[in-house]
């Protein structure tokens, strides 16, 4: 056990140890609150050379003072000896403190300083009553004589403390300070002997190379050390001293094995007695242990800094490489053991530390510590099956008297280890378990499993696996041929998934072995024809097993079914058929290459390929592949080669406290793995339709063979290839379904019809021409058959030259053979009224109509305006080109019903009107009417003539026929109103408008002359003036509201407006609205009752007319005074 005589007793005080000195009464009041309020805070240790601070936890045991206990030089021995002293008095009284406490403190300080003892404390309690009293103050206190006496420049250390006896506030802070100074002192005092410490070890281990240096002697030093950092709680830093340790100590052994060899080591290499199992817990080294001894204390440790960390999976992931190194250093220090010993000893220690972590059992962590308990799992159950055989414990064996001798003394160097209560220990496990077969037997089954559970869980498949192999073996010599057979097919299946070809050959013959221990024909064949099948095995025994294949055959009462996998490889499927298409009744024919890797040849009696309609799977994989038509092995994708999948990279990066980069790096996270369910037995393949070979029997050589199949194309639709068979015998090889999707498609095409229009768009007011397609599908159409054609309202068509356009009409069908086509001209005209159009074609093998929309595009747009100059009214039309084809224009006319005359305003000449894309052309009339307050309704239509005009971008077919365009135009209240006059003027006194300077705006309106005894027109109107506000500033009011109910006289309004720029500047425009009071009697039935409110209402163009629009006023430039004022 670790080496050690006994376990360290738990009830070791492993808390500092602070001495007391003075009135010991006093203190042993107060020493259960301190003892029990010391641990409950946490408190900074500080310490040199840069390390950080920790916050640690200290508790205290308390002895009384005494000169013997004081450390002695040259003793590191930090946790049995004190290392803090207080001193406690009662003491309030000056004179009493002069006469008898002085000298009392006085040789206790000689005591502690001859020592060179710097860490100690003197604490002066105080008892009050609380009653009021008159007593003065004294001048000076007792705890300031013991400063000025004792600690003129360390005043930290003499303090006062009230006692808490009283439940006083002043009593809890006076508690809390000694407490915390307590806390305080102590880790300084600590903090300085470990940093002693660290400099001694460190001085001695600079020694290391001098003669009379030894290991041990050093090995209890650092331990020391480890231990006083494990009391403060440091328990990582504990850690690192004991890692150094273990690496010293192989570093010894390395080197002594390389040159000369330590003398202290001669003492490891005494032979082997004991190798009692590992322990994890408190325990204690004895005196002269042995190798194993050291090591299993030194891991042991290490485990117990980890577990007291919380990191039972780092324990465990440290076991197993520190099994491997003992294994090492045993073999370089030449130690001798008994056969059998070290084994047990591996064992041992693997299932203590895997105990362990099943005793510290925590669900946030198994994953962690799971991924090394497999292996050492593992490393368990080989380690036992290694003394099994050893011991002639394995099935099928009997133990000899030597090898019942060999587990007696094994179990005798094993010791007595009792474990927990209600459980057996590692050392009673493999007691137990040598002590028969059939206990050896559970037991190594027990750990197999348990090992490749773990391996499972952790998604280590492989070395389960492998493990599978092992266990198979086993229940192969208890002749259990199931269990084996089971853990070799799952071995045989992991091995091809990943492609270890050779691993998997070796299974197959195992399993091959298996089958016929177990008698199982059926199965025995299936495995025999791999093992004759593959490569990685000697020829020899290929043909054996190929030849008890050929016998076995012989004997089955029913066919048996066997994947192709290795067996046969299909190098190449090609479809013979032009595009993979095959007429009705036609033959379909495929070229397979096949890959024998039979030893000898083989009689096939038949060779099939199953065709599977097409279905919503094969659809998805249409896009892909339905357009190839040969399948080669390239084209086969290995889920299991991951050399070429890409891998998932992404960038990680690392920050420091204060944010700043610390490193950079590219990180590839794991690819989730998939594994195919190789346990589920192919689909059945359905060899109701399927391509066959025409000459039967077919011999398969070794190697390439190329092989013909036909079928007659009696159903229609689309045909996926799917499986290969060959029979040989009642033997049939069948192929997995081909990863890649042959597509055969025996059609019955129908015919098809469509109307395709030129490159230019369709285009409004001219005869374009579209073209007719017609395909004649697989069969032939009868004669005298036609499709019908029926246009729209507003689109005529025709499809014979110089024919009159109607809306309907009927064309032939001229080629009725199978696959012909044949394309028909159409003339279409959509008249410029109408929209988008439809065209339904009807067709004689089908009385679902074939609906055709049409979209027609503009060949040019129009635009009019009407233009008021007083009492005159002018119409202006504008013709803008849409489209890339030159028109000419000509005949130009607006007529007005009624009689009303038009006079035209030419520009150009109008026999050379040339409108393309893009451009304008304008006409202009003036309206002959007399000025009347009545406004009927005026109604006209512009009508003009265009021709296309033939160029070089436009085809020569284009139709150039003369058409006439209309466009009607309805003008209602055009007739004047009122007149708008603005002038802008100069305030009186100035010559100009300036810049900065208010300037009037004079805003007169008048109504129309003709107008001036109408009663029927507005007679309350608003104006808004509408200035740019960079250009003007209107001073005071911008709108108001005039009436003429009483005096058609013109209304003058003057306002206030300011320039803000000098030059010619445009005036501001005034808006005149219809205003219409609030209690107007104007029914309005859109209005909510009891709602009234006054609204505005616009005039119509042409009502108003602006007599000033576009005049502009000259503004110069302000003075200086004023360009400051402004």
């Amino acid at each position: 056990m670790n080496g050690v005589d006994c376990l360290e007793p738990d009830t070791v005080d492993r808390r500092p140890i602070i001495t007391c000195a003075g009135e010991l009464e006093v203190f042993s009041a107060l020493e259960d609150s301190l003892t029990q309020a010391l641990p409950q805070d946490s408190c900074e240790l500080r310490r040199s050379l840069g390390r950080p601070v920790r916050l640690v936890h200290i508790g205290a045991h308390f002895i009384p003072f005494s000169p013997d206990a004081l450390p002695k030089e040259n003793q590191w021995d930090l946790i049995r000896q004190p290392l803090f002293h207080v001193y406690w008095t009662e003491c309030t009284d000056v004179d009493a403190y002069k006469t008898s406490v002085k000298d009392d403190i006085e040789s206790w300080m000689k005591e502690i300083t001859g020592k060179e003892i710097s860490d100690w404390l003197i604490v002066v309690v105080e008892s009050y009553d609380g009653k009021r009293t008159n007593k003065l103050l004294p001048r000076t206190t007792v705890l300031d004589r013991i400063r000025a006496d004792f600690a003129t420049k360390q005043g930290d250390r003499c303090i006062s403390v009230i006692n808490p006896g009283r439940l006083e506030t002043r009593s809890a802070d006076s508690w809390r300070g000694l407490v915390g100074r307590v806390r305080h002192l102590v880790l300084v005092a600590y903090a300085r002997a470990v940093v002693k410490l660290e400099d001694h070890v460190r001085h001695q281990r600079e020694k290391r190379n001098e003669p009379g240096w030894d290991f041990m002697n050093y090995f209890s030093l650092q331990e020391e050390l480890a231990q006083v950092l494990e009391m403060l709680g440091l328990y990582d830093e504990a850690l690192v001293q004991y890692d150094e340790l273990d690496v010293l100590f192989s570093q010894f052994i390395v080197n002594g094995h390389i040159g000369e060899l330590a003398n202290w080591l001669h003492k490891f290499q005494k032979p082997l007695e004991r190798w009692h199992g590992l322990k994890l817990g408190p325990s204690k080294l004895k005196k002269n242990p042995s190798f194993l001894e050291l090591r299993a204390y030194l891991f042991a440790k290490q485990a117990h800094m980890l577990l007291l960390t919380n990191k039972v999976w780092e324990m465990a992931a440290r076991c197993l490489p520190f099994l491997h190194g003992c294994i090492k250093e045993f073999t370089l220090l030449d130690v001798s053991a008994p056969p059998g010993a070290v084994s047990c000893w591996l064992f041992l220690a693997s299932m203590e530390v895997l105990q362990t972590c099943d005793h510290f059992n925590q669900a946030d962590q198994v994953d962690a510590y799971s991924a090394n308990t497999a292996a050492l799992w593992a490393y368990a159950s080989q380690k036992l099956r290694d003394l099994g055989e050893l011991c002639g414990l394995l099935p099928g064996e009997s133990p000899t008297s030597a090898q019942l001798h060999m587990v007696v003394g094994l179990s005798a160097g094993m010791g007595d280890c009792p474990g927990r209560s209600g459980e057996l220990s590692p050392t009673d496990k493999l007691k137990k378990a040598l002590s028969s077969q059939d206990a050896f037997n559970k037991n190594y089954l027990e750990l197999a499993e348990l090992a490749m559970g773990t391996y499972k869980h952790i998604g280590h498949l492989r070395s389960a696996r492998l493990i599978g192999l092992e266990v198979a073996s086993f229940y192969m010599l208890l002749s259990e041929t199931l269990k084996a057979g089971a853990f070799l097919g799952d071995a045989l299946r992991t091995f091809e998934l990943d492609g270890w070809h050779e691993l998997a050959a070796q299974t197959q013959v195992k399993l091959a072995e298996c089958y016929r221990k177990a008698d199982d024909v059926r199965k025995f064949i299936a495995s025999c024809a791999a093992v004759s099948a593959a490569p990685e095995i000697d020829n020899l025994i290929r043909l054996s097993y190929f030849d008890e294949m050929r016998k076995c055959l012989d004997n089955l009462d029913k066919s048996l079914v066997v994947p192709f996998e290795d067996i046969i490889k299909i190098m190449n499927i090609t479809i013979k058929n032009n595009n993979g298409l095959v007429m009705h009744d036609g033959i379909m024919e495929v070229q397979l290459v096949v890959d024998c890797n039979f030893p000898r040849e083989v009689l096939c009696t038949n060779i099939v390929m199953t065709l599977d309609p097409e279905n919503k799977e094969h659809k998805k994989a249409k896009d892909k592949s339905a357009n190839d038509r040969t399948f080669t092995l390239k084209n086969v994708k290995n889920d299991s080669d991951s050399i070429f999948q890409v891998l998932h990279m992404q960038r990680h990066l690392d920050y420091k406290q204060d944010k700043q980069l610390s490193s950079a790096n590219v990180v590839c996270k794991n690819v989730p793995f998939k594994r195919k369910n190789s346990s589920i037995s192919p689909r059945p393949c359905n060899f109701d339709s399927c391509l066959e070979v025409t000459k039967l029997p077919i011999v398969l050589t070794p190697g390439i063979n190329v092989i013909r199949l036909t079928k007659k194309g009696t159903d229609i639709g689309k045909f996926y290839l799917a499986h290969v068979a060959i029979n040989i015998g009642k033997l049939s090889l069948i192929s997995n379904p081909l990863n890649q999707k042959l597509l055969i498609e025996v059609i019955k095409e129908e015919p098809s019809l469509r109307l395709d229009k030129e490159e230019r768009a369709l285009l409004y007011g001219l005869e374009q021409t579209m073209q007719l397609h017609m395909k004649v599908g697989s069969y032939a159409i009868a004669r005298d058959s036609f499709i019908k054609i029926t246009a729209s309202r507003g689109v005529t068509i025709q499809y014979i030259p110089n024919e009159q356009l109607t809306s309907s009409l009927e064309v032939p069908i001229l080629n009725i053979e199978p696959f012909t086509t044949s394309m028909t001209p159409l003339r279409v005209f959509a008249e410029h009224s109408s929209k988008d159009h439809q065209i339904t074609l009807v067709c004689p093998w089908s009385n679902k109509p074939i609906p055709v929309t049409l979209s027609f595009s503009p060949l040019l747009a129009i635009s009019w305006r009407l233009h008021t100059v007083q009492n005159r009214k002018f119409i202006h039309i504008t013709l803008t080109g849409q489209s890339d084809i030159r028109l000419q224009l000509s005949t130009t006319q607006l007529d007005f019903r009624d009689g009303i005359k038009t006079l035209r305003f030419d520009v150009s000449d109008p026999t050379d009107e040339i409108l393309e894309n893009g451009l304008s052309i304008s006409y202009v009339w003036e309206i002959l009417i007399t000025p009347s307050i009545e406004s009927p309704p005026l109604k006209a239509q512009f009508s003009t003539y265009y021709t296309a005009l033939i160029s070089e971008h436009v085809s020569s077919t284009l139709d150039t026929t003369t058409r006439k365009f209309t466009y009607n135009l309805d003008i209602a209240n055009y007739q004047t109103l009122y007149v708008v006059e603005i002038d802008v003027q100069p305030t009186k006194g100035n010559e100009f408008c300036r810049v900065g300077a208010l300037c009037n705006l004079n805003l007169c309106i008048k109504p129309a002359s003709h107008t001036l005894d109408a009663v029927e027109i507005e007679t309350s109107l608003m104006y808004e003036v509408l200035a740019e506000p960079t250009v003007w500033a209107v001073c005071g009011r911008t709108a108001g509201v005039v009436s003429f109910e009483t005096d058609m006289e013109p209304q003058i309004i003057v306002l206030e407006v300011m320039p803000l720029n000098n030059g010619f500047l445009p005036l501001p425009l005034v808006r005149l609205s219809k205003y219409i009071p609030a209690d107007a009697s104007t029914p309005d039935k859109s209005r909510k009752g009891g709602e009234s409110h006054p609204r505005l209402e616009p005039f119509s163009p042409g009502q108003v007319y602006n007599a000033s629009k576009g005049h502009q006023v000259h503004v110069i430039a302000g003075t200086v005074a004023e360009t400051t004022a402004t």
